[in-house]
């Protein structure tokens, strides 16, 4: 009986060792951004309009009652930072901002008024920032992006571009500044651009694109009959055309395989990758993308639908998104996830790409 009890005892304290490790597996990464600096209180800034807001922290099935597809609604709002206070007025100031405290890798900005407007920032992160004049060197401060789902981008020219990184997947982030979803560069049918000036110093100097992938087709000319990238010789350009009118997982089986062969290559990174206006086509790459990294169901309708808030024509409805489940849940898996991933590979995508692709999102 003796015997009988040790085990009992020795299984017990086996099972609460394994659950405990199991809960320490999953650890919250937000909780360790800081919220104080120097002793002062870290401000917190967002970049989401009121209306976007308002979508975001509610039902996403009422989007195209915030945004009709008919007007430019997708863009952020800038962070402003007064620092009047930090340092004494002068007629010239550079405004040091960098992710660490020991500005080793800070980006300058030349002003001549004691204000910034930032644009683009990373959601949930903590940036640091320090003024210099002619005559002094200011104390180094932070403040923290609170945003907690899609890093919408503000690119002259281009509408509903955002960041596929950023969300939560047990307790840490994907991965932000890689992978991007936009509308055009260039007219349909044409080599016009639509890009500005501003708007590809945007993508070069700021988001620092590699690669751009055009899901345009060929048929009529959609794609312009482009050769290389409006962004410049610098961006590698990528023409892999796919389908539309339909369920647009369906109709690009064949072209998937050649799509995730080129997320696969660390070496493209960061990317950026479009259709027309960045909804159906490109909406179902990001489905599939977000899927496979493991993103909640809520926030991938969120970014589909946050389409609606761009100039698109028409709007676009959840339902869409409930076919493409469908499609996957056919493959099988306990995930949407594992669904993913299993519909892809039944479709001729390589296992070695889109374990590559994950592990380059989530590292």
């Amino acid at each position: 009986m003796k015997i009988k009890k040790l085990l009992i005892i020795i299984l017990l304290f086996i099972s609460i060792f394994v659950i405990s490790c199991k809960k320490d597996e999953i650890h919250d990464y937000d909780l360790d951004i800081i919220t104080t600096y120097n002793g002062e209180a870290i401000p917190s800034f967002y970049i989401h309009t009121a209306l976007q807001d308002k979508y975001l922290t509610g039902d996403y099935k009422l989007a195209t009652v915030y945004g009709k597809g008919d007007q430019e609604l997708s863009k952020p709002n800038p962070i402003v930072i007064d620092f009047s206070g930090v340092v004494r007025a002068s007629s010239n100031y550079e405004f040091y901002l960098d992710l660490n405290d020991d500005m080793e890798n800070k980006v300058v900005y030349n002003l001549t008024e004691p204000r910034i407007e930032l644009k683009n920032l990373r959601i949930k992160t903590v940036y640091y920032y320090q003024i210099k004049t002619e005559s002094e060197l200011s104390n180094i401060y932070a403040f923290l992006v609170n945003d907690d789902i899609i890093r919408n981008i503000d690119v002259d020219g281009v509408t509903n571009v955002r960041d596929l990184g950023g969300y939560k997947v047990n307790g840490k982030r994907i991965n932000q500044g890689l992978l991007y979803r936009s509308s055009k560069f260039n007219e349909d049918e044409s080599t016009t651009p639509v890009i500005t000036d501003d708007g590809i110093d945007t993508f070069i100097n700021e988001l620092k694109i590699k690669t751009e992938i055009d899901l345009r087709k060929t048929e009529d000319n959609e794609f312009g009959g482009i050769t290389s990238s409006p962004l410049g010789a610098m961006v590698k350009y990528i023409h892999i055309p796919m389908k539309s009118g339909g369920n647009c997982i369906l109709l690009n089986t064949t072209t998937l395989p050649t799509l995730f062969s080129e997320l696969a290559k660390e070496e493209n990174y960061p990317i950026v990758f479009h259709c027309s206006i960045g909804t159906d086509r490109t909406g179902m790459v990001a489905f599939l993308v977000l899927n496979l990294l493991g993103v909640n169901k809520d926030d991938i309708y969120y970014d589909y639908l946050l389409s609606n808030f761009a100039p698109i024509g028409r709007v676009r409805l959840y339902s869409t998104i409930d076919d493409y489940y469908k499609t996957i849940e056919d493959a099988g898996g306990e995930t949407p996830k594992e669904q993913a991933y299993n519909y892809l590979l039944s479709i001729g995508v390589e296992k070695s790409d889109l374990d590559s692709f994950i592990r380059i999102m989530t590292k």
